[in-house]
């Protein structure tokens, strides 16, 4: 550019036209620079771009005033002799470094003071002109020419750098290093010491796996601290939190982002402020989503028919069953999320229950929040007869989460009333009472004792895969296919469950393979006395022994089907064939069909069939006779009263003994996502108690804290 062109840019004030005469004059070889021409350079710039360039009319050694848009990318001085120093938490010593460069090296200090401004350097020229390729020092950040230069020929007096590339490499970037912030313009404030990106500011930090995304982000040297303003976006760790605002305090690793919006591991959480540090973060006052509707059921199958069947629809599609408005919200003072752990990784502080100005109190909980939403309730009422113990067992279940899918439970009970094996009844008497469980994905187990009836009941049951399980107890009863709920004093047998679809007219077929060891004991069947009046006691002729055994059972494609779920009606042949050996020598075989119904009538709901069986040969137990009889019948269904209340029961009668063996009624109380089930079957003489509900809505909390790593167990002391 001539002297006339410089001028008349100086006139028009194209202030980009003067930056790139300028950025072309530093770039120039030595012998090139003349500096009386870049004195007058510098001077005109100070006064059209002085906070463009951090310049003043004071340029000729005086203290500059605040810069602006930075011409050059600022670096962290580096020293290739020495550790490099952090830009995030600068420090800079007292004693001078050295500033690499590939020809010449130039002592510089590290004190802002001491350290000369660019016009410093450049009215200095004559007295040490710059070197080609050697660092462009100002304060505590050194300008690394050698790259650009590079890019020209330095023997050719006439070669330039790519300006373009500086400019636009000057408008993105405000620090490299360990910091580094791109945004649309920066400014660099020197007096202040802050450093400013603004319009599509991202910053980053090497070594952290984090990156701050904003509208604005300023970094102050003096506090160390981040600030960020406007559409605040911060990928941390894998995780995604959006804001605000944001202040990142780099000493220490606090920050504070305000309005956050952050997702962990499928959770979203919103909160009115989140505060941060290396141990997680702690949101207040704000709401947690789960990723999937939490569906709690503890003895679901104990309720009504319509109860049963949408317990096992909710497992298999939990979103089809959330209501649109839900009857119900959950509140916590205080939540804990472990987002390391697999299973168990929230636990919640003063949770409640709150039925519209109603709230029901729960305490600390546990729960998996992830792909595999669970619940595990620290502390749960229980009410039940006790797996069998007998009477009414009343007291406090505590229960904790074991691995992944574990959970161990125990409880002390206060037992009232019972019968005795002898078969007398103690209705008036109190006495204490146990029960010991574990419930995991292949294995659950079962121990319980009331000192009322003095008996000892116990389970357990382990699946080996989707087939084959084991299964035994003492003193319980045990499902055997077509022979339903029997009772043995001891008992161990493996089971097999397989089907075969595809076979004309028919829906299916299922097979039950079972082999094991029992133990007989008569008494047990003075459960009640129309319990002991099904079975002939003098049937029996060993105590122990071994028991093969084999059922198929099919079902017929319907005979009709009209109608819909609301109001239809079908109809199938449903059958079953059952061999017996037994290690006594006897065998048994029997078979029975019959007609199966199933009746919709909008709230009424009902299911029975009429069989007919034959019998040939016995068992050797007394607890293993086919108590159902020649001809039989079976009624079950249930009647939907309101939204609040569903009644049913069953009832089996063995027409050839003209009397039931089985009788229960049963209810389901409660609004649609939270059922309160109760049960009583007359027959056996049990009392079921349990409940079934649904929560997929916002959680929302006083306090939440997000764990990155365990602390021993000290929840939340942040």
């Amino acid at each position: 550019m001539s002297l006339t062109e410089f001028r008349q840019a100086f006139v028009r004030k194209d202030s980009r036209l003067l930056k790139r005469e300028y950025i072309r004059n530093v770039f120039r070889s030595e012998s090139k620079i003349q500096a009386p021409k870049i004195l007058t350079l510098a001077l005109s710039l100070a006064i059209v771009s002085g906070p463009m360039l951090g310049l003043s009319a004071q340029a000729a050694g005086q203290k500059p005033a605040p810069s602006g848009t930075l011409l050059l990318p600022l670096t962290p001085k580096l020293d290739t002799g020495e550790t490099t120093p952090s830009a995030i938490a600068p420090a800079p010593p007292k004693a001078a470094k050295k500033v690499a460069a590939p020809a010449k090296t130039t002592e510089v200090s590290d004190s802002p003071a001491a350290a000369p401004t660019t016009a410093d350097s450049l009215s200095a020229a004559p007295k040490s002109p710059v070197p080609p390729a050697s660092g462009v020092v100002e304060g505590e950040i050194s300008v690394d020419t050698t790259k650009a230069a590079s890019t020209a020929n330095p023997n050719d007096p006439e070669a330039e750098p790519d300006i373009a590339k500086l400019e636009a490499d000057n408008e993105n970037t405000l620090l490299k290093g360990t910091v580094q912030i791109v945004a649309d313009d920066t400014e660099y404030d020197q007096n202040k010491n802050t450093f400013l990106g603004t319009g599509n500011a991202v910053a980053t930090i090497a070594g952290q796996d984090a990156r701050l995304e904003a509208d604005m982000i300023l970094y102050d040297q003096k506090s160390e601290t981040l600030d960020a303003r406007g559409n605040v976006k911060i990928i941390r760790q894998g995780e995604v939190s959006t804001g605000s605002s944001f202040k990142f305090k780099v000493s220490s690793d606090e920050y504070l982002i305000t309005n956050p919006d952050t997702e962990v591991q499928g959770t979203q959480v919103i909160a009115r402020t989140g505060y941060g540090t290396k141990a997680g973060m702690r949101f207040r006052e704000g709401t947690m989503s789960l990723p999937e509707p939490v569906h709690i059921a503890r003895n679901a199958f104990y309720g009504t028919l319509s109860t049963s069947q949408d317990a096992f629809f909710k497992d298999m599609h939990p979103d089809a069953y959330m209501p649109a408005k839900p009857n119900f919200t959950f509140t916590a003072r205080k939540m804990v999320y472990e987002k390391y752990k697999d299973a168990g990784n929230l636990t919640v502080f003063g949770g409640k229950l709150r039925f519209g100005k109603f709230g029901v109190p729960i305490g600390k909980m546990t729960a998996t929040v992830g792909k595999e939403s669970r619940v595990t309730f620290p502390v749960t009422p229980f009410i039940s007869n006790n797996i069998m113990v007998g009477g009414i067992n009343v007291g406090p279940m505590f229960n904790q989460q074991v691995g992944k899918y574990g959970v161990f439970s125990w409880a002390p009970l206060v037992q009232y009333g019972g019968r005795r094996t002898n078969g007398s009844t103690q209705k008036g008497n109190v006495g204490a009472g146990f029960r010991i469980a574990y419930s995991g994905k292949k294995m659950s187990a079962n121990l319980a004792y009331g000192s009322v009836s003095n008996l000892l009941v116990g389970d357990v049951n382990y699946r080996f895969n989707d087939r084959q399980l084991f299964q035994g107890g003492i003193n319980r009863f045990i499902n055997n296919g077509l022979f339903g709920q029997q009772r043995a004093r001891a008992i161990a047998e493996v089971v097999d469950n397989r089907g075969v679809g595809g076979i004309p007219f028919l829906q299916g077929i299922a097979f039950r393979t079972s082999a094991g060891w029992m133990s007989d004991q008569p008494s047990l069947l003075n459960a009640t006395p129309q319990y002991k009046a099904l079975f002939t006691i003098n049937h029996g002729n060993i105590v122990n022994g071994f028991r093969l055994q084999e059922q198929i059972m099919g079902s017929s494609q319907p005979l009709f089907n009209f109608g819909n779920s609301k109001y239809g009606a079908s109809m199938n042949i449903f059958g079953g064939v059952a061999g017996r050996a037994y290690s006594s020598g006897d065998s048994l075989l029997m078979g029975q069909i019959g007609p199966s119904m199933n009746l919709n009538l909008n709230r009424v709901h009902l299911q029975g069939s009429v069989m007919k069986a034959g019998v040939n040969g016995q068992s050797p137990f007394v607890f293993d006779q086919f108590i159902q009889g020649s001809q039989s019948g079976q009624l079950g269904g249930d009647v939907r009263i309101c939204k609040w209340l569903a009644v049913g029961g069953n009832l089996g009668y063995n027409f050839t003994n003209k009397m039931a063996y089985q009788k229960s009624i049963s209810a389901a109380i409660g609004p649609e996502d939270f059922k309160f089930l109760v049960t009583h079957d007359t027959i056996r003489g049990i009392n079921r108690f349990g409940f079934d509900f649904m929560y997929g809505q916002p959680i929302p909390f006083n306090k939440l804290v997000l764990k990155g790593s365990p602390d021993r167990g000290q929840l939340g002391g942040m």
